[in-house]
């Protein structure tokens, strides 16, 4: 009876060490399964600090600038054709079109210091240039077949301007200056280029041809 009763203490004691080693297994693998599945989490709001280093990123990269459209003239067009049907005016009621355009011109290098007076309102409509310039008798013809070329550029590019006038003075030797007013008008400078002088004002290869039948003059 004691062999047998030590027997079976003995049987107890074994399957007791081995529940425990299982149960602690059990536990150490529950822990290492836990560890895994939180290293194998991917946060998906970033940290405060995350989000600082990005913002300190965006705020130190340098703007980009952005680049310059460069536009070149069409073989056969000329940069002042292209400025000048850039400038191109629609009506005469703009007058800071029409100013851009006289800069473009370049009336004021290329002449005398000028104002001009626009009248809309009427017919004719028109574009009235005053000169601060004294010319000598002699050099008045010169004179005005110059302003001549730069009113036809002003009537062909004005699309609604009827007439350009330009005043200034003349002095004869021994006599007081006057002052003086010469007009073209639409008609006149269709007569004098062979060709309606608005059409010149249609597109920059008109233009161009413009200048060139200018020159060639």
């Amino acid at each position: 009876m004691k062999t047998v009763r030590r027997v079976i203490n003995k049987n107890l004691k074994m399957i007791l060490i081995i529940a425990a080693v299982t149960v602690i297994a059990l536990g150490v693998l529950l822990m290492l399964i836990s560890g895994n599945e939180e290293r194998n989490q991917v946060p998906t709001v970033p940290s405060q600090s995350a989000q600082n280093d990005e913002s300190e990123e965006a705020e130190s990269a340098e703007p980009l600038e952005p680049l310059e459209e460069t536009s070149d003239p069409a073989p056969g067009i000329s940069k002042e054709a292209q400025s000048l049907f850039e400038a191109k005016v629609a009506s005469l009621e703009d007058s800071a079109a029409v100013a851009q355009l006289l800069e473009t011109i370049d009336l004021k290098k290329n002449v005398a210091s000028y104002i001009v007076t626009l009248q809309f309102k009427k017919a004719p409509k028109s574009l009235n240039i005053t000169f601060d310039k004294t010319v000598a008798k002699e050099k008045k013809d010169s004179f005005d077949r110059k302003m001549q070329v730069y009113a036809e550029q002003i009537l062909a590019l004005v699309s609604d301007a009827d007439e350009v006038q330009w005043t200034y003075y003349v002095k004869e030797q021994g006599k007081k200056k006057e002052e003086v007013t010469v007009y073209l008008d639409e008609k006149q400078a269709t007569e004098l280029l062979k060709n309606d002088v608005k059409q010149y004002g249609e597109s920059e290869k008109m233009v161009q041809a413009l200048l060139n039948q200018q020159k060639g003059q």
